[in-house]
């Protein structure tokens, strides 16, 4: 289990690659994070529309939260 940030407070959060996250209100995905035991932990995060990879403090993501139900968000 992972430390999770959402809304201020702080959860545990199972993290599993490919979960949809937000960084500074960008919409990517996980593609990997550094060790618990690693101080300053970071993530690999890809854009899912331009492909582009980055790395970013894992403490600066946030869970994205999902479409509401009915929701089309293709359209």
């Amino acid at each position: 289990m992972c430390r999770w940030k959402t809304g201020g407070s702080s959860i545990l959060r199972l993290m599993r690659i490919g979960d949809p996250v937000t960084y500074h209100g960008r919409a990517l995905i996980l593609r990997g994070i550094d060790p618990m035991s690693v101080p300053d932990r970071r993530a690999e995060v890809e854009d899912p529309e331009t492909g582009e990879c980055l790395t970013v403090a894992f403490d600066e993501l946030e869970e994205a939260l999902p479409d509401p139900p009915g929701f089309d968000s293709a359209a």
